[in-house]
């Protein structure tokens, strides 16, 4: 299949996550691979719930050698009609392919699994080749953590990883970590005449949210030359049951990106004594903290040979990103990994999601040299 069509065929899955709808594209890009015949290619399917799976695929010898990865979901398209091309229609327009996931990630996909065929089809491979192709990428890396469970990807089980989140193919060797918090609001409900008779959930989340930015505000006089502050930032409120009742609960979603100096318990503990600190003076005050999920930072030196051979392959130099991938989970399980890929993240989780059909044209090219540089040379 030529690449602007696997990559049309991929966007074209509805792998929203939520709810997770995965299977059904992990199934398909399992038998894109098998039908390219590489020697020695074993192919897994993983399916770790229901219509959710991902696909690890094997090649050559054992050998460790080459990994490359992304994740098959994609966030949710949110309201179609505000789409000028449809989701998940796959529209060709402009030298751009449209759709949800066409930058984050599918296009890279698509451009990995042609640079494969391109390199290794045919080829006696000196170093062994691995594709995983991951589920649940966007909510806590569900998918991943599956493979790396069960060892279907063992530690250390390729030199180099490179994973095509869109970088707008420039490299990408470090990034902060993230972890995603709940709070918990406790108040009494009552009706909205008297409410001097109840505790409203709502306005203590609004105090809540108050004194988290107080506490961001000092934690960000700390920053890494390479990664700049920790920070945390209230995403979702959820609250309420009628325009005419005292809120007796209510729940905050937090996101942060935190620098490797402080890691995901450093920010619950100061989510816990932004509450601890409300709470000493209104003891009414309640609030209950959990992490849902986090996911580890990512930090390579300039001169690590992952990042030097990403930038000969790609002709730019490496540079850090703001936002969290899967590279600093399989370089924490041992396979020290960049970020490389066609696309902007500017584009990601935003209407009318693209990428430029010669990126991707570009971005196969330089996996192919990534190949041969390391699995054939």
């Amino acid at each position: 299949m030529e690449l602007t069509n696997l990559a049309k065929s991929l966007v074209a899955f509805r792998t929203e996550v939520p709810p997770g709808d995965e299977e059904e594209c992990a199934k398909f890009v399992r038998d894109v691979i098998a039908d390219m015949k590489i020697e020695g290619t074993e192919v897994t399917l993983d399916k770790f719930e229901h219509r959710r799976a991902n696909v690890v695929a094997r090649m050559g010898p054992q050998e460790p050698g080459l990994l490359l990865g992304g994740h098959l979901d994609v966030v949710p398209a949110g309201d179609e009609s505000a789409w000028s091309h449809p989701p998940f229609d796959a529209s060709l327009s402009d030298g751009k392919l449209f759709g949800r996931g066409a930058a984050d990630m599918k296009a890279g996909l698509a451009a990995m699994l042609k640079a494969i065929e391109a390199a290794a089809k045919n080829k006696k491979l000196k170093r062994g080749l691995l594709f995983v192709g991951t589920a649940g990428e966007e909510m806590g890396f569900e998918g991943l953590k599956s493979v790396l469970d069960q060892r279907l990807v063992g530690e250390g089980s390729a030199i180099f990883g490179v994973l095509g989140e869109p970088t707008g193919l420039r490299p990408v060797r470090a990034h902060r970590g993230g972890a995603t918090f709940t709070v918990t609001f406790r108040g009494s409900s009552g009706h909205a005449s008297k409410p001097e008779l109840g505790v409203n959930a709502i306005e203590e989340c609004a105090r809540f949210v108050d004194g988290l930015a107080a506490w961001s505000s000092g934690v960000a006089a700390t920053t890494d030359p390479d990664l700049g502050a920790t920070i945390a930032t209230p995403t979702v409120v959820r609250g309420g049951t009628k325009s005419n009742v005292i809120p007796g609960s209510c729940e905050l979603t937090v996101d942060s990106r935190w620098i490797p100096e402080h890691g995901s318990a450093f920010v619950k503990r100061g989510l816990e004594s932004v509450a601890d600190s409300l709470r000493r003076k209104d003891r009414t005050f309640a609030a209950e903290v959990e992490m849902l999920y986090e996911t580890p930072a990512l930090k390579l030196p300039r001169d690590h040979p992952a990042v030097v051979l990403a930038e000969s392959a790609s002709g730019a130099a490496s540079e850090t990103a703001a936002y969290g991938t899967e590279a600093a989970l399989y370089t924490k399980h041992g396979v020290p990994s960049v970020v490389l890929g066609p696309g902007s993240i500017k584009q990601a989780h935003m209407v009318d999601e693209y990428v430029r059909l010669s990126e991707v044209q570009r971005a196969l090219s330089i996996y192919v040299k990534m190949i041969e540089s390391v699995c054939l040379a």
